[in-house]
């Protein structure tokens, strides 16, 4: 494998654990009963933010599966490789990209507002 397809699939892999730790917290926090110690995060913005984290692991489960998967010998041309989740090919390896980075600050976005606007 090359090493540019070595160090996306690094990348990924580091960030879906990113992606499953922050949702996991974020979940443990919109529900916690603490009251006095956490605030009551604004629930319009809650479920939001965990799904967009979640599609951001999905489109990065995507990218991680598929390199291992990928004929392509140069992170170029798995960018530019159809590929998808079951062996569609639904996207690009670059627009799986920006799924993920997308979804995921939108999904940040969604955890600010939660607590700018917490109540």
């Amino acid at each position: 494998m090359d090493k540019g397809l070595e160090l996306l699939f690094d990348y990924t892999k580091f960030h879906i654990g990113v992606y499953l730790t922050l949702a996991a917290a974020y979940i443990t926090v919109a529900t916690s009963q603490i009251g006095s110690v956490l605030p009551r995060l604004n629930a319009k913005f809650v479920w939001p933010a965990v799904v967009f984290i979640i599609i951001a692991g999905f489109a990065g489960g995507v990218i991680a599966s598929s390199i291992t998967q990928t004929k392509s010998v140069t992170v170029g041309s798995f960018l530019k490789e159809q590929t998808g989740p079951w062996g569609t090919t639904w996207f690009t390896g670059k627009w799986w990209t920006y799924i993920e980075h997308t979804s995921f600050w939108i999904g940040i976005a969604c955890v600010v507002l939660s607590f700018a606007y917490s109540g």
